[in-house]
């Protein structure tokens, strides 16, 4: 009798391992139908944005064009051209009656967001009824996370979303700035960056729930109309900076300055603008953009991570099954590589499986995050010495690499915000677009490959009694300086779960 119990306890854990181990090997876009998250839309429409002024050229039409409502969040807003200008549109479409809704975080938009010194802007534009305006995360609520859970201190929204009359949605890695949107002829630091433009009022809903779970969060701050009245009136400079750069991408150039019908104060604002404009040859033929060029309707849906403040995390338990599923390819494109637990555990089982792992991530010599770099450098033999089927890429230009994309099996793809590692997954707000469809996913890795051809392979050879040589590797081509200082942050390992 007992051998008879002993069997069926057998068989039944043998069922099991063969469910969980059929589960491990489903395909990746069965997998993206099972989500349970959300309904995905069978019919977006979705357009690839890697190239920088095209992807200015996307949100300036999208809210351009805004008839009923705008939801913007942002984790950096500057007061350069494009950010001032970006504000200006949303003054000029607030004046029109359009519904606005902002939200900046404290920590990546400083300057526009401290109390008494920085905020005559945001204050200028809610004068307007129909706009409201919050800032995540202000510095007054962080201090009360001195005696709770120090990551709240550094936990941000780290959401990049524009939605326009819940139709239109633009996510992805870039932020606010020059050096987001200017072509790299133009500006050799700009960074390499990825956004996706979706049309469909599901997926822009989905968004739209995303972005109104961080939006009414209790940690954020609303910015009120001065009491006082806003002694530095900033309408002129929003006006000006939404003219400035609307004439110049259309062909216009530039304003001619200084004009004998203009106050000195404007002519100086002009000058300032004119200033910035001239050195961007290249993003005067606006009037040639068109926002879609023949693209077609994909699967589409949203993934949202809800800061440490909240409870969503979609994206991480997802991100991982889809490392599961893959039968033979998953492509990571990410700035900032510190693996977590889970994270190494997925790609791990993914290369134990015999699948082909490229990650392709910045070098010390295109980062602009030493701590990220310093762990990485301390990491990345570790992983090629265990995960036997991955492959490391370093970027090589100065164009720092900020595309945070996830290719699996040539057959979804995902874009987004969402780093790899410990902030992304436990700690800020985070939002991703996930998009079935073999020619977009091929469209996407084929930008990723061209990526690495402007990259080092980092390689390794595993010695008999397990050490582990350099064969090419961070310190090979990066400046020796950066490197000793890379080693030495390295043994700031108690701030790994920070950045």
């Amino acid at each position: 009798m007992k051998r008879i119990g002993s069997f069926l306890i057998l068989m039944v854990l043998l069922v099991a391992f063969i469910g969980i181990a059929g589960q491990a090997r489903a395909d990746v876009e069965k997998y993206f139908d099972s989500i349970q998250t959300n309904v995905f839309d069978p019919a977006a429409k979705v357009r690839f944005l890697p190239e920088n002024v095209n992807s200015w050229f996307a949100r300036w039409h999208i809210l351009d064009n805004a008839k009923k409502s705008i939801d913007v969040t942002y984790f950096i807003v500057e007061q350069d051209i494009f950010g001032m200008s970006m504000l200006g549109m949303l003054y000029k479409k607030a004046r029109e009656g359009v519904n606005i809704r902002l939200m900046v975080d404290a920590r990546g938009t400083k300057g526009l967001t401290r109390k008494f010194i920085g905020q005559d802007v945001l204050q200028e534009m809610v004068k307007f009824k129909n706009v409201q305006i919050r800032v995540f995360n202000p510095v007054h609520r962080k201090l009360q996370a001195l005696f709770d859970d120090l990551r709240k201190i550094t936990a941000s929204n780290h959401d990049k979303i524009i939605i326009v009359d819940d139709e239109y949605l633009i996510t992805g890695g870039r932020n606010v700035s020059k050096n987001y949107f200017v072509d790299p002829r133009d500006l050799k630091t700009v960074y390499r960056d990825t956004d996706i433009l979706i049309q469909s009022p599901k997926v822009a809903n989905q968004a739209g729930l995303a972005f109104d779970e961080e939006f009414r969060n209790g940690g954020t701050f609303q910015i009120y109309k001065d009491i006082f009245g806003n002694a530095d009136t900033m309408s002129k400079d929003l006006e000006l900076a939404y003219n400035a750069m609307r004439r110049y991408i259309t062909g216009g150039g530039l304003f001619k300055v200084p004009s004998p019908t203009l106050s000195k104060e404007t002519n100086e604002l002009l000058k300032k603008y004119n200033d910035e404009l001239k050195n961007y040859e290249r993003i005067q033929h606006y009037a040639s953009f068109r926002l879609f060029n023949g693209e077609r309707a994909y699967p589409t849906r949203i993934l949202d991570k809800h800061s440490i403040q909240g409870s969503r995390n979609d994206i991480t338990k997802n991100l991982s099954g889809l490392m599961d599923a893959a039968e033979s390819e998953i492509i990571i494109q990410n700035p900032y590589v510190v693996l977590t637990e889970e994270a190494r555990a997925a790609i791990k089982r993914a290369s134990d499986r015999g699948v082909k792992v490229i990650i392709h991530t910045n070098s010390p010599m295109s980062s602009d995050s030493l701590l990220t770099q310093a762990m990485f450098i301390g990491d990345w033999k570790g992983i090629l010495k265990d995960m036997p089927n991955v492959r490391i890429f370093g970027y090589k230009l100065s164009t720092k690499l900020h595309s945070k994309v996830f290719v699996f099996d040539r057959k979804i793809a995902v874009i987004g915000t969402y780093n790899m590692d410990y902030v992304s997954e436990q700690i800020n707000s985070e939002v991703v677009a996930v998009i079935k469809s073999r020619p977009f996913a091929n469209q996407v890795a084929g930008k990723i490959m061209r990526d690495i051809e402007d990259s080092h392979e980092y390689k390794i050879k595993v010695e008999r009694d397990g050490s582990v040589k350099t064969i090419f590797g961070p310190e090979s081509h990066s400046d020796k300086a950066v490197i000793d200082r890379l080693n030495m942050l390295q043994k700031l390992q108690w701030l790994r779960p920070l950045i």
